[in-house]
């Protein structure tokens, strides 16, 4: 995460550098504090914007729209509700596809803050929630949901061990879990085929 300060008239604005693309500018006002994000449109799908604490906390700060040919979202918050986020001060945030507007776009890999609203069991949504943001792919009845993972580490989503598959998403390793649209787990298609577990589909 890169950060800078400037002057805007007495106030100080604050720029964070987004993951995901873009910048994020905060500027205190009294109790309030005024936030601007703005990203490049790149046409591939909806964008949102999270806020990110110095610990767990996150908070959604809203989604970007297009304007003047970029990808932009104000929105002014009092500083209660950042610290009620755990999200005060602000340590980063990050702009995440929402929806993909492409079949393109729609394998491409993205962060989800919310992964628990794509699984429908109790117990796996409140695994999903305990562990934090994961990567999300999505093509045509199916859903893959990542979680970073180091052997010897603590292994994600305990109550799908059967069914995760570890493998290389963008340079790193990852279990990767795969569902239907309703968010049923469904068994990787190589250990259907008695295959060797960690064998998952690495692009991109």
């Amino acid at each position: 995460m890169e950060r800078d300060g400037e002057r805007e008239g007495q106030a100080v604005v604050e720029k964070i550098m987004l993951e995901g693309g873009g910048t994020l500018s905060l500027r205190e006002d009294g109790p309030r504090v005024h936030t601007e994000a703005r990203r490049q449109n790149d046409g591939q799908g909806l964008y949102k914007v999270w806020l990110r604490g110095g610990g767990k906390g996150r908070l959604l700060l809203g989604t970007l729209v297009p304007e003047g040919g970029e990808l932009v979202l104000s929105r002014t918050l009092s500083r209660r509700t950042l610290e009620d986020a755990g999200c005060w001060p602000v340590a980063g945030g990050r702009a995440v596809m929402a929806y993909p507007f492409t079949e393109e776009s729609a394998g491409e890999w993205y962060w989800e803050e919310e992964p628990w609203k794509l699984v429908s069991d109790p117990v796996l949504v409140q695994a999903a929630r305990s562990w934090g943001p994961l990567l999300v792919q999505r093509g045509g009845e199916e859903v893959r949901l990542a979680a970073s993972f180091r052997g010897g580490g603590q292994f994600p989503l305990v109550p799908l061990f059967c069914f995760g598959t570890v493998g290389q998403i963008r340079g790193r390793e990852y279990v990767i879990f795969l569902f239907d649209r309703q968010g049923t787990p469904k068994m990787p298609y190589n250990l259907e085929k008695g295959g060797n577990p960690k064998a998952v589909d690495q692009s991109r």
